[in-house]
Protein backbone atom coordinates (compact mmCIF):
# COMPACT_ATOMS: atom_id res chain seq x y z
CA UNK A 1 0.00 0.00 0.00
CA UNK A 2 1.51 3.37 -0.94
CA UNK A 3 2.70 5.73 1.78
CA UNK A 4 1.37 8.85 0.08
CA UNK A 5 -0.91 10.02 2.89
CA UNK A 6 -1.73 13.23 1.08
CA UNK A 7 -3.77 11.38 -1.54
CA UNK A 8 -7.45 12.19 -1.17
CA UNK A 9 -9.34 9.19 0.22
CA UNK A 10 -12.96 8.29 -0.41
CA UNK A 11 -14.81 6.35 2.24
CA UNK A 12 -16.08 3.28 0.36
CA UNK A 13 -18.59 2.47 3.09
CA UNK A 14 -20.55 5.65 3.47
CA UNK A 15 -20.17 8.11 0.60
CA UNK A 16 -23.25 7.62 -1.55
CA UNK A 17 -21.88 9.98 -4.19
CA UNK A 18 -19.42 7.26 -5.21
CA UNK A 19 -22.17 4.67 -5.69
CA UNK A 20 -24.36 4.05 -8.71
CA UNK A 21 -28.03 4.55 -7.84
CA UNK A 22 -31.43 4.02 -9.44
CA UNK A 23 -34.26 6.24 -8.20
CA UNK A 24 -37.90 6.77 -9.20
CA UNK A 25 -38.44 9.84 -11.39
CA UNK A 26 -42.08 11.05 -11.54
CA UNK A 27 -40.96 13.90 -13.81
CA UNK A 28 -40.15 11.44 -16.61
CA UNK A 29 -42.60 9.89 -19.06
CA UNK A 30 -43.99 6.36 -18.48
CA UNK A 31 -41.40 3.82 -19.64
CA UNK A 32 -38.62 6.45 -19.83
CA UNK A 33 -35.13 5.78 -18.43
CA UNK A 34 -32.77 8.69 -17.94
CA UNK A 35 -29.06 8.05 -17.38
CA UNK A 36 -26.92 10.77 -15.80
CA UNK A 37 -23.13 10.40 -15.68
CA UNK A 38 -21.17 12.28 -13.03
CA UNK A 39 -17.43 12.91 -12.86
CA UNK A 40 -14.84 15.37 -11.57
CA UNK A 41 -13.62 15.60 -15.16
CA UNK A 42 -16.21 17.23 -17.43
CA UNK A 43 -14.45 15.78 -20.48
CA UNK A 44 -15.59 12.30 -19.45
CA UNK A 45 -19.31 13.09 -19.62
CA UNK A 46 -20.26 13.86 -23.20
CA UNK A 47 -20.37 11.53 -26.21
CA UNK A 48 -20.17 8.37 -24.08
CA UNK A 49 -21.81 5.11 -25.14
CA UNK A 50 -24.53 3.89 -22.78
CA UNK A 51 -25.87 0.35 -23.03
CA UNK A 52 -29.28 -0.67 -21.73
CA UNK A 53 -29.51 -4.44 -21.23
CA UNK A 54 -33.10 -5.74 -21.17
CA UNK A 55 -34.14 -9.14 -19.81
CA UNK A 56 -37.69 -10.43 -20.15
CA UNK A 57 -38.40 -13.17 -17.64
CA UNK A 58 -40.72 -16.02 -18.58
CA UNK A 59 -41.15 -19.35 -16.82
CA UNK A 60 -43.03 -20.79 -19.80
CA UNK A 61 -40.73 -19.65 -22.64
CA UNK A 62 -37.51 -18.93 -20.79
CA UNK A 63 -35.75 -15.60 -20.42
CA UNK A 64 -34.93 -13.48 -23.47
CA UNK A 65 -32.34 -10.71 -23.67
CA UNK A 66 -31.81 -7.65 -25.84
CA UNK A 67 -29.94 -4.36 -25.63
CA UNK A 68 -30.20 -0.75 -26.74
CA UNK A 69 -27.52 1.95 -27.04
CA UNK A 70 -27.60 5.71 -26.63
CA UNK A 71 -24.98 8.48 -26.55
CA UNK A 72 -24.72 11.07 -23.79
CA UNK A 73 -25.07 14.80 -24.55
CA UNK A 74 -22.74 17.58 -23.36
CA UNK A 75 -24.10 17.27 -19.82
CA UNK A 76 -23.57 13.49 -19.69
CA UNK A 77 -27.27 12.62 -20.03
CA UNK A 78 -28.86 9.93 -22.21
CA UNK A 79 -32.50 8.82 -22.56
CA UNK A 80 -34.26 5.56 -23.43
CA UNK A 81 -37.93 6.14 -24.29
CA UNK A 82 -40.92 3.81 -24.38
CA UNK A 83 -39.60 0.87 -22.37
CA UNK A 84 -41.87 -1.86 -21.04
CA UNK A 85 -43.03 -1.20 -17.48
CA UNK A 86 -44.31 -4.70 -16.66
CA UNK A 87 -42.61 -6.37 -13.69
CA UNK A 88 -41.23 -9.22 -15.82
CA UNK A 89 -38.79 -6.79 -17.50
CA UNK A 90 -35.42 -6.18 -15.80
CA UNK A 91 -33.00 -3.43 -16.87
CA UNK A 92 -29.26 -2.86 -16.40
CA UNK A 93 -27.38 0.28 -17.44
CA UNK A 94 -23.68 0.09 -18.34
CA UNK A 95 -21.25 2.82 -19.45
CA UNK A 96 -17.83 2.23 -21.02
CA UNK A 97 -15.62 5.24 -20.33
CA UNK A 98 -11.85 5.52 -20.87
CA UNK A 99 -11.31 1.77 -20.90
CA UNK A 100 -13.33 1.09 -17.76
CA UNK A 101 -16.85 -0.25 -17.36
CA UNK A 102 -19.41 1.04 -14.86
CA UNK A 103 -22.77 -0.57 -14.15
CA UNK A 104 -25.80 0.38 -12.09
CA UNK A 105 -27.81 -2.16 -10.08
CA UNK A 106 -30.55 -4.03 -11.92
CA UNK A 107 -33.97 -2.44 -11.65
CA UNK A 108 -37.62 -2.67 -12.68
CA UNK A 109 -40.27 -0.01 -13.13
CA UNK A 110 -42.36 0.57 -10.05
CA UNK A 111 -46.12 0.73 -9.93
CA UNK A 112 -47.43 4.28 -9.93
CA UNK A 113 -44.06 5.76 -10.98
CA UNK A 114 -43.68 7.17 -14.48
CA UNK A 115 -39.93 6.86 -15.14
CA UNK A 116 -36.61 5.80 -13.61
CA UNK A 117 -33.40 7.82 -13.27
CA UNK A 118 -29.96 6.18 -13.17
CA UNK A 119 -27.12 8.12 -11.50
CA UNK A 120 -23.80 6.65 -12.60
CA UNK A 121 -20.43 8.06 -11.41
CA UNK A 122 -17.47 7.51 -13.76
CA UNK A 123 -13.76 8.03 -13.07
CA UNK A 124 -10.38 8.18 -14.61
CA UNK A 125 -8.97 4.66 -14.77
CA UNK A 126 -5.58 3.05 -14.48
CA UNK A 127 -4.03 -0.43 -14.38
CA UNK A 128 -1.18 0.73 -12.15
CA UNK A 129 -2.26 0.13 -8.56
CA UNK A 130 1.13 0.90 -7.00
CA UNK A 131 0.12 4.52 -6.36
CA UNK A 132 -3.47 3.75 -5.33
CA UNK A 133 -4.93 3.16 -1.90
CA UNK A 134 -6.29 -0.37 -2.21
CA UNK A 135 -6.83 -2.88 0.59
CA UNK A 136 -8.53 -6.26 0.75
CA UNK A 137 -10.08 -8.44 3.44
CA UNK A 138 -10.71 -12.19 3.22
CA UNK A 139 -13.40 -14.48 4.60
CA UNK A 140 -13.14 -18.22 4.00
CA UNK A 141 -15.79 -20.74 5.09
CA UNK A 142 -14.82 -24.43 4.93
CA UNK A 143 -17.80 -26.76 5.05
CA UNK A 144 -17.21 -30.55 5.25
CA UNK A 145 -19.53 -32.62 3.08
CA UNK A 146 -19.47 -36.25 1.97
CA UNK A 147 -15.84 -37.00 1.04
CA UNK A 148 -15.14 -33.35 0.22
CA UNK A 149 -14.95 -29.79 1.48
CA UNK A 150 -17.11 -27.03 0.05
CA UNK A 151 -15.18 -23.77 0.33
CA UNK A 152 -16.75 -20.31 0.10
CA UNK A 153 -14.17 -17.59 -0.56
CA UNK A 154 -14.98 -13.88 -0.26
CA UNK A 155 -12.56 -11.07 -0.90
CA UNK A 156 -13.71 -7.56 -0.04
CA UNK A 157 -11.59 -5.09 -2.00
CA UNK A 158 -11.82 -1.44 -0.96
CA UNK A 159 -10.65 1.36 -3.24
CA UNK A 160 -10.01 4.53 -1.24
CA UNK A 161 -8.63 6.42 -4.25
CA UNK A 162 -10.48 8.78 -6.58
CA UNK A 163 -9.39 6.67 -9.57
CA UNK A 164 -10.86 3.42 -10.86
CA UNK A 165 -8.60 0.40 -11.06
CA UNK A 166 -8.73 -1.91 -14.10
CA UNK A 167 -6.52 -4.96 -13.41
CA UNK A 168 -4.09 -5.83 -16.18
CA UNK A 169 -4.88 -9.41 -17.32
CA UNK A 170 -1.18 -9.93 -18.10
CA UNK A 171 -0.10 -9.06 -14.55
CA UNK A 172 1.02 -12.38 -13.03
CA UNK A 173 0.86 -10.86 -9.53
CA UNK A 174 -2.93 -10.72 -9.89
CA UNK A 175 -3.23 -14.44 -10.64
CA UNK A 176 -3.88 -16.58 -7.57
CA UNK A 177 -3.63 -20.34 -7.13
CA UNK A 178 -6.47 -22.00 -5.23
CA UNK A 179 -5.70 -24.93 -2.91
CA UNK A 180 -4.41 -28.04 -4.67
CA UNK A 181 -7.22 -30.12 -6.13
CA UNK A 182 -9.78 -27.29 -6.34
CA UNK A 183 -12.66 -28.23 -8.66
CA UNK A 184 -16.23 -27.21 -9.51
CA UNK A 185 -15.20 -23.53 -9.31
CA UNK A 186 -18.33 -21.36 -9.28
CA UNK A 187 -17.69 -17.61 -9.58
CA UNK A 188 -20.37 -15.16 -8.43
CA UNK A 189 -20.17 -11.67 -9.86
CA UNK A 190 -20.34 -8.62 -7.60
CA UNK A 191 -23.99 -7.55 -7.81
CA UNK A 192 -23.08 -3.92 -7.20
CA UNK A 193 -20.55 -3.39 -9.98
CA UNK A 194 -18.25 -4.89 -12.59
CA UNK A 195 -15.40 -6.18 -10.41
CA UNK A 196 -15.19 -9.97 -10.33
CA UNK A 197 -13.04 -13.07 -10.13
CA UNK A 198 -12.18 -14.72 -13.43
CA UNK A 199 -11.20 -18.35 -13.97
CA UNK A 200 -7.55 -18.39 -15.06
CA UNK A 201 -7.41 -22.15 -15.63
CA UNK A 202 -5.49 -24.91 -13.83
CA UNK A 203 -7.16 -24.17 -10.50
CA UNK A 204 -6.27 -20.46 -10.57
CA UNK A 205 -8.27 -17.23 -10.53
CA UNK A 206 -7.48 -13.61 -11.33
CA UNK A 207 -9.00 -10.22 -10.64
CA UNK A 208 -10.91 -8.67 -13.51
CA UNK A 209 -13.37 -5.89 -14.32
CA UNK A 210 -13.43 -2.35 -12.95
CA UNK A 211 -12.81 -1.51 -9.29
CA UNK A 212 -14.35 1.92 -8.97
CA UNK A 213 -13.82 3.92 -5.76
CA UNK A 214 -15.76 2.11 -3.09
CA UNK A 215 -16.24 -1.42 -1.82
CA UNK A 216 -16.41 -4.58 -3.94
CA UNK A 217 -17.32 -8.08 -2.71
CA UNK A 218 -15.91 -10.86 -4.87
CA UNK A 219 -17.19 -14.37 -4.18
CA UNK A 220 -16.62 -17.88 -5.41
CA UNK A 221 -17.19 -21.46 -4.26
CA UNK A 222 -15.18 -24.57 -5.05
CA UNK A 223 -14.81 -28.15 -3.85
CA UNK A 224 -11.84 -30.07 -2.45
CA UNK A 225 -11.62 -33.83 -1.97
CA UNK A 226 -10.73 -35.01 1.52
CA UNK A 227 -8.48 -37.59 -0.19
CA UNK A 228 -9.68 -40.15 2.39
CA UNK A 229 -7.11 -38.75 4.79
CA UNK A 230 -7.61 -37.65 8.38
CA UNK A 231 -5.37 -34.61 7.75
CA UNK A 232 -5.50 -32.03 4.96
CA UNK A 233 -3.32 -28.97 4.33
CA UNK A 234 -5.11 -26.20 2.42
CA UNK A 235 -3.09 -23.29 1.04
CA UNK A 236 -5.09 -20.13 0.30
CA UNK A 237 -3.74 -17.06 -1.52
CA UNK A 238 -3.94 -13.59 0.00
CA UNK A 239 -5.23 -10.71 -2.09
CA UNK A 240 -3.78 -7.35 -3.00
CA UNK A 241 -2.71 -5.49 0.17
CA UNK A 242 -4.68 -7.86 2.41
CA UNK A 243 -5.21 -6.37 5.89
CA UNK A 244 -7.36 -9.02 7.60
CA UNK A 245 -8.41 -12.64 7.22
CA UNK A 246 -11.07 -14.76 8.90
CA UNK A 247 -11.38 -18.54 8.44
CA UNK A 248 -14.41 -20.58 9.52
CA UNK A 249 -14.57 -24.38 9.71
CA UNK A 250 -17.83 -26.22 10.37
CA UNK A 251 -16.38 -29.28 12.06
CA UNK A 252 -17.37 -32.63 13.46
CA UNK A 253 -16.31 -33.55 17.02
CA UNK A 254 -12.60 -34.27 17.12
CA UNK A 255 -11.68 -32.08 14.15
CA UNK A 256 -9.08 -29.36 14.67
CA UNK A 257 -7.78 -26.41 12.63
CA UNK A 258 -4.36 -24.78 12.79
CA UNK A 259 -3.30 -21.77 10.72
CA UNK A 260 0.32 -20.70 10.57
CA UNK A 261 0.78 -17.38 12.39
CA UNK A 262 -2.77 -17.35 13.83
CA UNK A 263 -3.87 -17.87 17.40
CA UNK A 264 -5.86 -20.95 18.39
CA UNK A 265 -9.33 -20.97 16.79
CA UNK A 266 -12.35 -20.07 18.89
CA UNK A 267 -15.04 -22.75 19.16
CA UNK A 268 -18.65 -21.68 18.64
CA UNK A 269 -21.85 -22.93 16.99
CA UNK A 270 -23.41 -22.14 13.63
CA UNK A 271 -27.11 -21.47 13.02
CA UNK A 272 -27.83 -25.22 12.95
CA UNK A 273 -26.08 -25.80 16.25
CA UNK A 274 -23.10 -27.50 14.60
CA UNK A 275 -19.63 -27.02 16.04
CA UNK A 276 -17.68 -24.24 14.32
CA UNK A 277 -14.05 -23.16 14.63
CA UNK A 278 -13.13 -19.54 13.83
CA UNK A 279 -9.64 -18.06 13.44
CA UNK A 280 -8.98 -14.41 12.64
CA UNK A 281 -6.03 -12.09 12.22
CA UNK A 282 -5.84 -8.33 11.66
CA UNK A 283 -2.58 -7.54 9.91
CA UNK A 284 -3.39 -3.83 9.74
CA UNK A 285 -3.61 -3.39 13.51
CA UNK A 286 -0.46 -5.47 13.89
CA UNK A 287 1.26 -3.22 11.34
CA UNK A 288 2.41 -6.28 9.46
CA UNK A 289 2.25 -7.29 5.81
CA UNK A 290 0.12 -10.36 5.18
CA UNK A 291 2.00 -13.45 3.96
CA UNK A 292 1.69 -14.51 0.34
CA UNK A 293 -0.48 -17.47 1.39
CA UNK A 294 -2.39 -18.84 4.36
CA UNK A 295 -1.68 -22.44 5.35
CA UNK A 296 -4.71 -24.06 6.95
CA UNK A 297 -4.09 -27.47 8.54
CA UNK A 298 -7.23 -29.51 9.24
CA UNK A 299 -6.90 -32.69 11.29
CA UNK A 300 -9.29 -35.25 12.69
CA UNK A 301 -11.21 -35.50 9.41
CA UNK A 302 -13.64 -38.45 9.69
CA UNK A 303 -12.59 -41.26 7.36
CA UNK A 304 -14.02 -44.76 6.80
CA UNK A 305 -12.62 -47.03 9.48
CA UNK A 306 -9.75 -49.21 8.30
CA UNK A 307 -11.49 -52.26 9.71
CA UNK A 308 -14.49 -51.65 7.47
CA UNK A 309 -12.56 -52.19 4.27
CA UNK A 310 -10.82 -55.18 5.83
CA UNK A 311 -14.13 -56.72 6.83
CA UNK A 312 -15.65 -56.23 3.38
CA UNK A 313 -12.56 -57.62 1.68
CA UNK A 314 -12.34 -60.61 3.99
CA UNK A 315 -15.99 -61.43 3.54
CA UNK A 316 -15.67 -61.15 -0.25
CA UNK A 317 -12.67 -63.47 -0.31
CA UNK A 318 -14.40 -66.03 1.88
CA UNK A 319 -17.62 -65.85 -0.15
CA UNK A 320 -15.64 -66.25 -3.35
CA UNK A 321 -14.45 -69.55 -1.97
CA UNK A 322 -10.85 -69.80 -3.20
CA UNK A 323 -10.70 -67.26 -6.05
CA UNK A 324 -6.95 -66.91 -5.58
CA UNK A 325 -6.42 -70.64 -6.06
CA UNK A 326 -8.49 -70.70 -9.22
CA UNK A 327 -6.34 -67.96 -10.77
CA UNK A 328 -2.98 -69.26 -9.48
CA UNK A 329 -0.51 -71.82 -10.58
CA UNK A 330 -2.39 -74.66 -8.88
CA UNK A 331 -5.26 -74.48 -11.41
CA UNK A 332 -7.49 -75.88 -8.70
CA UNK A 333 -11.24 -75.94 -9.06
CA UNK A 334 -13.00 -73.18 -7.10
CA UNK A 335 -14.46 -74.61 -3.90
CA UNK A 336 -18.19 -74.24 -3.53
CA UNK A 337 -19.75 -72.33 -0.65
CA UNK A 338 -20.53 -75.61 1.06
CA UNK A 339 -16.77 -76.38 1.20
CA UNK A 340 -16.07 -73.28 3.36
CA UNK A 341 -15.76 -73.82 7.07
CA UNK A 342 -18.59 -72.67 9.26
CA UNK A 343 -16.11 -70.88 11.53
CA UNK A 344 -14.79 -68.72 8.68
CA UNK A 345 -18.28 -67.67 7.64
CA UNK A 346 -19.29 -66.87 11.21
CA UNK A 347 -16.15 -64.81 11.85
CA UNK A 348 -16.65 -62.77 8.67
CA UNK A 349 -20.30 -62.22 9.58
CA UNK A 350 -19.34 -60.95 13.03
CA UNK A 351 -16.83 -58.50 11.54
CA UNK A 352 -19.44 -57.14 9.15
CA UNK A 353 -22.05 -56.74 11.89
CA UNK A 354 -19.56 -54.90 14.10
CA UNK A 355 -18.77 -52.52 11.25
CA UNK A 356 -22.48 -51.93 10.61
CA UNK A 357 -22.94 -50.93 14.24
CA UNK A 358 -19.92 -48.58 14.17
CA UNK A 359 -21.14 -47.10 10.90
CA UNK A 360 -24.56 -46.26 12.37
CA UNK A 361 -22.95 -44.72 15.45
CA UNK A 362 -20.63 -42.56 13.33
CA UNK A 363 -23.57 -41.34 11.24
CA UNK A 364 -25.69 -40.45 14.27
CA UNK A 365 -22.78 -38.52 15.83
CA UNK A 366 -22.26 -36.52 12.63
CA UNK A 367 -18.79 -37.93 11.96
CA UNK A 368 -19.74 -38.98 8.41
CA UNK A 369 -22.25 -37.62 5.91
CA UNK A 370 -25.37 -39.22 4.52
CA UNK A 371 -23.81 -40.20 1.19
CA UNK A 372 -20.82 -41.89 2.83
CA UNK A 373 -23.18 -43.65 5.26
CA UNK A 374 -25.45 -44.98 2.51
CA UNK A 375 -22.57 -46.16 0.31
CA UNK A 376 -20.71 -47.95 3.11
CA UNK A 377 -23.88 -49.52 4.48
CA UNK A 378 -24.81 -50.87 1.06
CA UNK A 379 -21.35 -52.41 0.62
CA UNK A 380 -21.45 -54.04 4.05
CA UNK A 381 -24.93 -55.49 3.52
CA UNK A 382 -24.00 -56.82 0.09
CA UNK A 383 -20.90 -58.49 1.51
CA UNK A 384 -22.98 -59.98 4.34
CA UNK A 385 -25.55 -61.30 1.86
CA UNK A 386 -22.81 -62.92 -0.24
CA UNK A 387 -21.66 -64.92 2.78
CA UNK A 388 -24.91 -66.84 2.85
CA UNK A 389 -24.08 -67.91 6.38
CA UNK A 390 -27.61 -67.79 7.62
CA UNK A 391 -26.71 -65.57 10.56
CA UNK A 392 -29.42 -63.34 11.97
CA UNK A 393 -28.33 -59.80 12.95
CA UNK A 394 -28.81 -58.91 16.57
CA UNK A 395 -31.01 -55.91 17.27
Amino acid sequence: MPSNASQRMINPHGNRQTMARVIPAPDLQPGEIEVRLSSNDANMLDNQDIKLAITKQSIEKGNTSSELHATTNLGGVAHFQGQETATDFIYTVTANVSGAQYSAPQFQFRAGVSGMRVLLPVYKATSDYSQMVLISRALMAIIPQDNLFAVDLLWRIENYSDTAWVPDPADKNLRYDLPRGAKAINIRKDQGGDAHFEDAGNGSIRLAGTFAPGQHDLMLRFHLDTENSSTRLLTFPTGVNMVSARILLDSAPGMAMRIAGFQEPVETRNQDGQRRLIASRDFLSEKMRAPAELQVQISGIPTPAAGRGFAVGLAALIAAGGLVLSMGRFKAKTPSRSQLSKEDRERAGELLLEELIRLEQAFKQGEIGRKTHETAKRQLLEAYARLGAGLQPAS
